[in-house]
Protein backbone atom coordinates (compact mmCIF):
# COMPACT_ATOMS: atom_id res chain seq x y z
CA UNK A 1 0.00 0.00 0.00
CA UNK A 2 1.13 3.52 -0.75
CA UNK A 3 1.74 5.70 2.22
CA UNK A 4 0.17 8.94 1.38
CA UNK A 5 -2.36 10.00 -1.43
CA UNK A 6 -2.19 13.66 -2.26
CA UNK A 7 -5.62 15.33 -3.63
CA UNK A 8 -5.36 18.54 -5.38
CA UNK A 9 -8.41 19.88 -7.28
CA UNK A 10 -7.97 21.96 -10.19
CA UNK A 11 -10.28 24.58 -11.36
CA UNK A 12 -9.30 28.11 -13.13
CA UNK A 13 -6.11 28.94 -11.12
CA UNK A 14 -3.13 31.23 -12.46
CA UNK A 15 -0.96 28.49 -14.35
CA UNK A 16 2.28 30.17 -12.63
CA UNK A 17 0.83 29.31 -9.03
CA UNK A 18 0.12 25.91 -10.17
CA UNK A 19 3.42 25.10 -11.30
CA UNK A 20 4.61 26.26 -7.50
CA UNK A 21 2.38 23.72 -6.48
CA UNK A 22 2.68 20.87 -8.68
CA UNK A 23 6.94 21.60 -8.10
CA UNK A 24 6.56 21.29 -4.18
CA UNK A 25 4.81 18.19 -4.78
CA UNK A 26 7.43 16.52 -6.91
CA UNK A 27 10.57 17.83 -4.58
CA UNK A 28 8.85 15.74 -1.88
CA UNK A 29 10.93 13.32 -0.10
CA UNK A 30 8.33 10.70 0.23
CA UNK A 31 8.86 8.48 -2.53
CA UNK A 32 6.09 5.90 -1.88
CA UNK A 33 3.64 8.45 -2.58
CA UNK A 34 0.96 9.66 -5.03
CA UNK A 35 -0.40 12.89 -6.26
CA UNK A 36 -3.51 13.29 -7.79
CA UNK A 37 -4.57 15.84 -9.69
CA UNK A 38 -8.36 16.21 -10.08
CA UNK A 39 -9.54 18.91 -13.15
CA UNK A 40 -12.56 19.59 -12.59
CA UNK A 41 -13.70 20.36 -15.75
CA UNK A 42 -11.59 20.57 -19.23
CA UNK A 43 -8.74 22.95 -19.57
CA UNK A 44 -6.52 21.79 -22.10
CA UNK A 45 -3.88 24.80 -21.43
CA UNK A 46 -3.82 23.52 -17.81
CA UNK A 47 -3.99 19.43 -18.44
CA UNK A 48 -0.99 20.70 -21.11
CA UNK A 49 0.63 22.20 -18.70
CA UNK A 50 0.27 19.58 -15.67
CA UNK A 51 1.34 16.33 -18.48
CA UNK A 52 4.49 18.26 -18.97
CA UNK A 53 5.47 19.09 -15.50
CA UNK A 54 5.08 15.75 -14.42
CA UNK A 55 6.00 13.48 -17.11
CA UNK A 56 8.69 12.06 -15.27
CA UNK A 57 7.88 11.59 -11.86
CA UNK A 58 5.69 8.52 -11.62
CA UNK A 59 4.31 9.53 -8.58
CA UNK A 60 1.91 11.87 -10.36
CA UNK A 61 -1.97 10.96 -11.29
CA UNK A 62 -3.93 12.99 -13.39
CA UNK A 63 -7.59 12.49 -13.58
CA UNK A 64 -10.08 14.13 -15.61
CA UNK A 65 -14.28 14.95 -15.08
CA UNK A 66 -16.84 17.06 -15.71
CA UNK A 67 -17.25 20.13 -13.77
CA UNK A 68 -19.55 19.52 -10.46
CA UNK A 69 -17.35 22.01 -7.65
CA UNK A 70 -14.82 21.45 -5.16
CA UNK A 71 -16.53 19.40 -2.92
CA UNK A 72 -17.16 16.55 -5.62
CA UNK A 73 -13.65 16.68 -6.84
CA UNK A 74 -12.34 16.38 -3.74
CA UNK A 75 -14.78 12.61 -3.37
CA UNK A 76 -13.32 11.37 -6.99
CA UNK A 77 -10.08 11.90 -5.76
CA UNK A 78 -10.83 10.22 -2.03
CA UNK A 79 -11.95 7.27 -4.11
CA UNK A 80 -9.51 7.14 -6.37
CA UNK A 81 -6.84 7.16 -3.94
CA UNK A 82 -4.85 4.02 -2.75
CA UNK A 83 -2.60 5.56 0.25
CA UNK A 84 -2.69 4.81 4.03
CA UNK A 85 -3.65 8.36 4.65
CA UNK A 86 -4.35 11.38 2.46
CA UNK A 87 -4.21 14.77 2.30
CA UNK A 88 -5.08 17.93 0.32
CA UNK A 89 -3.53 20.89 -1.32
CA UNK A 90 -5.02 23.66 -3.32
CA UNK A 91 -3.80 24.38 -6.46
CA UNK A 92 -2.66 27.86 -5.73
CA UNK A 93 -0.40 26.78 -2.43
CA UNK A 94 2.76 24.79 -1.98
CA UNK A 95 4.36 22.72 0.67
CA UNK A 96 7.99 21.80 2.41
CA UNK A 97 9.80 19.27 0.55
CA UNK A 98 9.89 17.18 2.94
CA UNK A 99 6.35 17.89 5.23
CA UNK A 100 4.73 14.18 4.11
CA UNK A 101 8.09 12.05 4.66
CA UNK A 102 8.44 13.63 8.31
CA UNK A 103 4.36 13.71 8.67
CA UNK A 104 3.97 10.18 8.06
CA UNK A 105 6.73 8.99 10.08
CA UNK A 106 5.18 10.91 12.86
CA UNK A 107 1.81 9.48 12.47
CA UNK A 108 3.50 6.22 12.59
CA UNK A 109 4.93 6.55 15.59
CA UNK A 110 1.77 7.71 17.07
CA UNK A 111 -0.70 5.38 15.32
CA UNK A 112 -2.68 8.29 14.42
CA UNK A 113 -5.96 9.07 12.55
CA UNK A 114 -5.20 12.38 12.17
CA UNK A 115 -2.35 14.32 11.97
CA UNK A 116 -2.20 18.52 11.78
CA UNK A 117 0.06 21.01 11.22
CA UNK A 118 0.96 24.57 11.04
CA UNK A 119 0.21 26.90 8.24
CA UNK A 120 1.38 29.80 6.80
CA UNK A 121 -0.51 32.46 5.04
CA UNK A 122 1.16 34.69 2.04
CA UNK A 123 -0.70 37.80 1.08
CA UNK A 124 -0.15 39.48 -2.52
CA UNK A 125 3.17 41.38 -1.44
CA UNK A 126 4.68 38.03 -0.72
CA UNK A 127 4.38 38.61 3.05
CA UNK A 128 4.61 35.62 5.19
CA UNK A 129 2.35 35.22 8.34
CA UNK A 130 2.61 31.98 10.67
CA UNK A 131 0.54 30.91 13.79
CA UNK A 132 1.67 27.56 15.38
CA UNK A 133 -1.11 25.87 17.40
CA UNK A 134 1.46 25.08 20.36
CA UNK A 135 5.09 24.96 20.79
CA UNK A 136 5.60 21.56 20.72
CA UNK A 137 4.51 18.33 18.92
CA UNK A 138 1.82 16.44 20.60
CA UNK A 139 1.72 12.86 19.90
CA UNK A 140 -2.04 12.51 21.00
CA UNK A 141 -4.45 15.19 21.54
CA UNK A 142 -6.50 15.08 25.29
CA UNK A 143 -10.11 15.40 25.18
CA UNK A 144 -10.02 18.60 26.48
CA UNK A 145 -7.80 19.82 23.33
CA UNK A 146 -10.34 17.91 21.07
CA UNK A 147 -13.31 19.58 22.22
CA UNK A 148 -11.80 23.08 22.65
CA UNK A 149 -10.67 22.45 18.44
CA UNK A 150 -14.00 20.72 17.63
CA UNK A 151 -15.70 24.32 18.56
CA UNK A 152 -13.43 26.21 16.28
CA UNK A 153 -14.70 23.77 13.45
CA UNK A 154 -17.58 26.27 13.99
CA UNK A 155 -16.76 29.67 15.60
CA UNK A 156 -12.87 30.28 15.23
CA UNK A 157 -12.06 32.05 18.67
CA UNK A 158 -8.16 32.84 18.19
CA UNK A 159 -6.07 32.58 15.62
CA UNK A 160 -3.90 30.15 15.92
CA UNK A 161 -6.66 27.68 15.34
CA UNK A 162 -7.05 28.76 11.64
CA UNK A 163 -4.94 26.16 10.25
CA UNK A 164 -6.73 23.32 12.34
CA UNK A 165 -10.00 24.14 10.67
CA UNK A 166 -8.57 24.05 6.86
CA UNK A 167 -8.83 20.98 4.59
CA UNK A 168 -5.12 20.98 3.72
CA UNK A 169 -2.10 20.60 6.38
CA UNK A 170 -3.63 17.40 7.90
CA UNK A 171 -2.52 13.63 6.93
CA UNK A 172 -6.21 11.39 7.46
CA UNK A 173 -6.29 8.00 7.66
CA UNK A 174 -8.22 6.66 4.46
CA UNK A 175 -9.34 3.68 5.95
CA UNK A 176 -11.14 6.13 8.78
CA UNK A 177 -13.05 8.08 5.94
CA UNK A 178 -13.97 4.43 4.61
CA UNK A 179 -15.39 2.93 7.43
CA UNK A 180 -17.64 6.10 8.52
CA UNK A 181 -18.41 6.62 4.66
CA UNK A 182 -17.17 10.40 5.18
CA UNK A 183 -17.14 12.68 2.32
CA UNK A 184 -17.66 16.31 1.57
CA UNK A 185 -20.98 17.25 1.04
CA UNK A 186 -21.87 18.81 -2.36
CA UNK A 187 -24.58 20.68 -1.55
CA UNK A 188 -22.72 23.24 0.64
CA UNK A 189 -20.64 25.84 -1.54
CA UNK A 190 -18.83 27.50 1.12
CA UNK A 191 -17.63 26.10 4.73
CA UNK A 192 -18.00 22.50 3.22
CA UNK A 193 -14.37 21.76 5.44
CA UNK A 194 -15.54 22.83 8.42
CA UNK A 195 -18.70 20.56 8.25
CA UNK A 196 -16.35 17.40 6.59
CA UNK A 197 -13.79 17.74 9.69
CA UNK A 198 -16.54 18.02 12.32
CA UNK A 199 -18.06 14.60 10.97
CA UNK A 200 -14.87 13.43 10.92
CA UNK A 201 -13.05 14.66 14.44
CA UNK A 202 -14.99 12.35 16.70
CA UNK A 203 -13.98 9.42 14.84
CA UNK A 204 -10.89 9.50 15.17
CA UNK A 205 -8.97 7.70 18.41
CA UNK A 206 -5.35 9.36 17.84
CA UNK A 207 -5.45 12.98 16.72
CA UNK A 208 -1.62 14.16 16.71
CA UNK A 209 -0.08 17.83 16.32
CA UNK A 210 3.38 18.32 14.54
CA UNK A 211 5.10 21.67 15.18
CA UNK A 212 5.97 22.52 12.31
CA UNK A 213 5.20 24.68 9.12
CA UNK A 214 3.89 22.61 6.52
CA UNK A 215 1.48 24.65 4.00
CA UNK A 216 2.37 28.07 2.61
CA UNK A 217 -1.52 29.34 2.00
CA UNK A 218 -1.90 32.11 -1.04
CA UNK A 219 -4.09 34.71 -0.50
CA UNK A 220 -7.04 34.36 -3.51
CA UNK A 221 -8.78 37.75 -3.73
CA UNK A 222 -10.82 36.11 -5.93
CA UNK A 223 -12.19 33.14 -3.71
CA UNK A 224 -15.02 32.37 -2.61
CA UNK A 225 -14.99 34.99 0.32
CA UNK A 226 -14.35 37.82 -1.81
CA UNK A 227 -16.59 37.60 -5.08
CA UNK A 228 -20.43 38.89 -5.50
CA UNK A 229 -23.32 36.39 -4.62
CA UNK A 230 -26.53 37.70 -4.59
CA UNK A 231 -27.86 34.86 -2.45
CA UNK A 232 -24.76 35.27 0.39
CA UNK A 233 -26.91 34.67 3.50
CA UNK A 234 -28.73 31.86 2.55
CA UNK A 235 -25.30 30.01 1.81
CA UNK A 236 -24.34 30.85 5.16
CA UNK A 237 -27.80 29.31 6.32
CA UNK A 238 -27.01 26.16 4.47
CA UNK A 239 -23.67 25.58 5.78
CA UNK A 240 -24.79 26.26 9.54
CA UNK A 241 -27.58 23.77 8.65
CA UNK A 242 -24.73 21.13 7.58
CA UNK A 243 -23.64 20.58 10.74
CA UNK A 244 -24.70 17.44 13.38
CA UNK A 245 -27.83 18.99 14.85
CA UNK A 246 -26.80 17.56 18.76
CA UNK A 247 -23.40 18.99 17.91
CA UNK A 248 -25.41 22.13 17.48
CA UNK A 249 -27.70 22.05 20.87
CA UNK A 250 -24.69 21.76 22.83
CA UNK A 251 -22.96 24.75 21.19
CA UNK A 252 -25.50 27.01 20.79
CA UNK A 253 -23.48 30.09 22.11
CA UNK A 254 -21.46 29.44 19.37
CA UNK A 255 -23.44 28.69 16.36
CA UNK A 256 -24.78 32.56 17.36
CA UNK A 257 -21.86 34.16 17.14
CA UNK A 258 -20.68 32.72 13.43
CA UNK A 259 -24.44 33.87 12.66
CA UNK A 260 -23.44 37.43 13.65
CA UNK A 261 -19.69 36.74 11.70
CA UNK A 262 -21.66 35.40 8.87
CA UNK A 263 -24.33 38.31 8.78
CA UNK A 264 -21.22 40.90 8.68
CA UNK A 265 -19.60 38.67 6.01
CA UNK A 266 -22.74 39.01 3.92
CA UNK A 267 -22.76 42.15 3.52
CA UNK A 268 -19.93 42.12 2.13
CA UNK A 269 -20.71 39.81 -0.63
CA UNK A 270 -24.13 40.54 -0.93
CA UNK A 271 -25.64 43.91 0.51
CA UNK A 272 -22.53 45.91 0.26
CA UNK A 273 -20.35 44.69 -2.43
CA UNK A 274 -19.82 46.71 -4.97
CA UNK A 275 -20.68 44.22 -7.85
CA UNK A 276 -24.17 44.76 -6.41
CA UNK A 277 -25.94 46.47 -9.35
CA UNK A 278 -29.09 47.75 -7.23
CA UNK A 279 -29.51 51.17 -5.51
CA UNK A 280 -28.24 51.29 -1.52
CA UNK A 281 -32.17 51.56 -0.84
CA UNK A 282 -33.39 48.31 -2.79
CA UNK A 283 -29.88 46.74 -1.30
CA UNK A 284 -30.85 47.56 2.48
CA UNK A 285 -34.56 47.02 2.66
CA UNK A 286 -33.56 43.83 0.89
CA UNK A 287 -30.98 42.91 3.36
CA UNK A 288 -33.46 43.63 6.27
CA UNK A 289 -35.99 41.00 4.99
CA UNK A 290 -33.30 38.94 4.29
CA UNK A 291 -32.32 38.31 8.04
CA UNK A 292 -35.59 38.77 9.56
CA UNK A 293 -35.90 35.24 8.22
CA UNK A 294 -36.67 32.84 10.88
CA UNK A 295 -33.59 30.57 10.92
CA UNK A 296 -31.25 33.57 11.02
CA UNK A 297 -33.05 34.82 14.13
CA UNK A 298 -33.00 31.01 15.55
CA UNK A 299 -29.59 30.97 15.38
CA UNK A 300 -29.28 34.54 16.89
CA UNK A 301 -31.00 33.40 20.26
CA UNK A 302 -27.68 32.56 21.91
CA UNK A 303 -24.16 33.85 21.47
CA UNK A 304 -20.91 33.85 22.82
CA UNK A 305 -19.90 37.55 23.67
CA UNK A 306 -16.46 37.30 24.81
CA UNK A 307 -14.20 38.90 22.68
CA UNK A 308 -16.74 41.45 21.14
CA UNK A 309 -16.67 44.99 21.50
CA UNK A 310 -19.08 47.30 23.27
CA UNK A 311 -20.23 48.66 19.93
CA UNK A 312 -20.67 44.66 18.50
CA UNK A 313 -22.17 43.86 21.53
CA UNK A 314 -24.80 46.47 20.85
CA UNK A 315 -25.12 45.60 17.10
CA UNK A 316 -25.89 41.74 17.56
CA UNK A 317 -28.70 42.46 20.40
CA UNK A 318 -30.37 44.63 17.94
CA UNK A 319 -29.52 42.45 15.26
CA UNK A 320 -31.52 39.30 17.59
CA UNK A 321 -34.27 42.20 17.73
CA UNK A 322 -34.41 42.77 13.91
CA UNK A 323 -33.55 46.13 14.26
CA UNK A 324 -30.76 46.71 11.25
CA UNK A 325 -29.98 50.57 11.93
CA UNK A 326 -26.64 49.73 12.49
CA UNK A 327 -26.08 47.59 9.54
CA UNK A 328 -28.00 50.70 7.19
CA UNK A 329 -25.23 52.84 8.41
CA UNK A 330 -22.52 50.86 7.82
CA UNK A 331 -23.58 50.19 4.59
CA UNK A 332 -24.44 53.97 3.92
CA UNK A 333 -20.87 54.68 5.07
CA UNK A 334 -19.03 51.64 3.27
CA UNK A 335 -17.49 50.13 6.62
CA UNK A 336 -18.05 46.74 6.95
Amino acid sequence: MLKVSVIVPIYKVDPIFLKKAIHSLSAQTLEDAEFILVFDGANQDLENLCASLTKQDPRFVIIKKDHSGVSDTRNYGIKQAKGEYISFVDADDWIPSDIYKTAFEFAQRNNSDIVFWDMATVDQNGTVTQKQYENQSIDNLTPEQRETIMKQFIWVSQSKYGAIISVCCKLVKRSLLLTNNILFSKDIAIGEDRVFFSTLWPKAQNISYLNRNGYFCRENPSSAMHKFHKDGIYRFIKYLDAFDRDFFQKNKAIFGREMYRLILLSCRITYMNSMNPNSYWARMKQMTTDFKEKTIQHYLQNVEEKGLTPKEKIEFRLLRHKIFITLWIRGLLHKI
